[in-house]
């Protein structure tokens, strides 16, 4: 976990998601199109004693993917820039200021969205070994001649599972530095207060703030319906949402701020989710923590608290997604193309349990214990003994068989421990005497191990997981000669160790979750058979395993 500037944090966002500089059209001019300009920069590089940021330039990648789809900005008006040197971002703001000017001379309103996602210090934001000063970024941010300017700063990083964003703890900006920015038509929203640290989650793969702030830009936070977002609606759906979803965090809640100044605008959409071509509908009956997953990426495009009884519309691009609802203790998967409406009576509903990973009593998890039997298939190893057989004139062989019910325990969430009871039947020999008749000979292994397995699931809320599996215990062989004359027969007991491998998929039953089934490739280990002159049968070799698994 890395610090960062709580003033940062309520600067970073604070200028985050709007600053306005308003001045009024000349009266004597004819009215043009507005101007609209954005810069968008994101930088994971870290100072001096600052660990790389993960998702600071995806985040900046995603804000210009909104502007262009939601925002009326047109993609050449967009200047998304990673890891710039304060030198690069310079040239760019003075570009940026060369063309405002021009837009004034010509008559026209200009607009500028201006948007930074990393590292930051009370008096700098920070871009790899460099800064740049935050006196200097407002300075050239809210002294050009735009018409209304947006400033959104996200100065936020990560630890674990949630990182924290920033440098080193310091004043707050949004109270210790407000003076400066008391300019005309000004607004500053914060990804937190100033006595607290803004995060990032690994399951998001973004910031909190930025995350549910895009959210709310793609309709979310729409409160009143009219199709577009405003600043004050997109304020008041990031602070809900992060507020949430930061709640049980290691960290503890983030209270998103707001201040403005914005002279004669009224309410300024920031977003447009009623021109987007395509949109997933949470219907008014949806109550819930909902995700939206794209299928094709496997990335998160939404998370948000839907209340019941107003619908939801969130812009999305086309394809297929997932939509995963939990309501108290249920949970519904719902598939939904885009442009279409989730459908409840169609999801799949299971039952979970909360997850925690410290406290008394050790870990939980959802469906912490399983039960599977699984069937085996293979080739029987080739080695002296069965050698020995064939010399002596037998024949047979070929492929075994068996069954294995396991017992597993959830220890990690990819890690599973338990027991094993294995059973084994190798193919009978047999030999035609010279005088008439049958002799035969056949064995079986029973086995009993410990198991550890590995799973790791392919995607984050897909059900099909690879896995695999080591098991280690005691073998058991009987062998039992069957004589060609009635009542020549004698078995035999020995005693070795067994050893298995194996590696596979394990699959959920999209309807019931509980029920699994798996396929792999298992190679056992087990010289538990013994002849009369010192040979032994090591039982196992390649096999083919199939299983089904209920848990609980």
């Amino acid at each position: 976990m890395t610090l960062r500037t709580p003033s940062l944090v309520a600067f970073a966002l604070a200028t985050a998601v709007v600053a306005v500089a308003a001045g009024p059209a000349r009266a004597d001019t004819p009215q043009q199109p507005v101007a609209t300009y954005a810069i968008v920069v994101g930088s994971n590089l870290g100072g001096p004693g600052q660990v790389e940021l993960h998702y600071a330039e995806d985040d900046a990648r995603r804000v210009g993917t909104v502007l262009t789809e939601l925002g009326g900005y047109a993609p050449d008006q967009i200047d998304v820039i990673v890891h710039p040197t304060p030198t690069a971002l310079r040239a760019r703001l003075d570009e940026l200021q060369r063309r405002i000017a021009g837009d004034l001379a010509a008559g026209r309103q200009s607009r500028v969205f201006f948007y930074y996602s990393g590292h930051a210090r009370a008096t700098a934001i920070d871009l790899g070994d460099a800064e740049l000063p935050l006196t200097e970024l407002r300075q050239r941010l809210f002294q050009t001649s735009a018409t209304l300017t947006v400033v959104v700063l996200d100065a936020c990083q990560s630890g674990a599972f949630s990182r924290v964003k920033g440098a080193q703890p310091a004043a707050d900006f949004s109270f210790n530095s407000r003076q400066h920015l008391d300019a005309s038509g000004v607004a500053v929203l914060a990804s937190s207060s100033g006595s607290e640290l803004s995060q990032e989650s690994e399951v998001l793969k973004s910031s909190y703030f930025t995350h549910h702030f895009l959210v709310g830009l793609r309709g979310a936070g729409d409160a009143n319906g009219d199709g577009q977002v405003t600043i004050d609606e997109a304020y008041q759906y990031a602070y809900h949402q992060t507020l949430i979803a930061t709640a049980e965090t290691a960290v503890g809640g983030q209270h998103v701020t707001f201040e403005a100044d914005m002279k004669g605008h009224g309410d300024v959409a920031l977003s447009y989710p009623r021109a987007a071509t395509k949109t997933i509908e949470l219907p008014a009956a949806l109550e819930g923590q909902s995700l939206v997953e794209d299928k094709r990426s496997k990335t998160v495009v939404a998370e948000t608290y839907k209340a019941k009884g107003t619908a939801v519309r969130i812009a999305v691009a086309p394809g297929d997604y997932q939509v995963i609802v939990r309501h108290g203790q249920t949970l519904s998967r719902c598939e939904v193309t885009a442009g279409g409406v989730v459908e409840l009576d169609r999801c799949a509903t299971e039952e979970v349990r909360e997850t925690a990973t410290k406290g008394p009593g050790g870990p939980r998890f959802v469906h912490p214990l399983r039960v599977e039997a699984t069937g085996f298939l293979g080739g029987e190893r080739d080695d002296a003994y069965t050698q020995n057989l064939t010399t002596f004139g037998y024949g047979g062989g070929g492929t075994s068989s068996g069954l294995q019910l396991a017992a597993l325990q959830r220890i990690d969430p990819r890690v599973w421990v338990g027991a094993q009871l294995g059973w084994t039947t190798m193919p009978g020999w047999t030999h035609e005497t010279d005088v008439g008749g049958e002799q035969k000979l056949a064995w079986g292994v029973t086995t009993v191990s410990g198991v550890a397995r590995g799973e790791q699931k392919l995607s984050p809320t897909g059900r099909t997981a690879i896995y695999a599996q080591l098991a280690g215990g005691l073998g058991v062989g009987r062998a039992h000669f069957t004589g060609a004359d009635a009542g020549n027969e004698n078995s035999h007991t020995y005693i070795g160790p067994s050893l298995e491998a194996g590696a596979g998929l394990h699959f959920e039953d999209p309807v019931h979750p509980v029920l699994g089934f798996s396929i792999g490739y298992a190679y056992g280990y087990a010289p538990v058979v013994k002849d009369l002159i010192g040979n032994t049968h090591a039982s196992g070799g390649s096999r083919l395993a199939v299983g089904l698994s209920y848990s609980f």
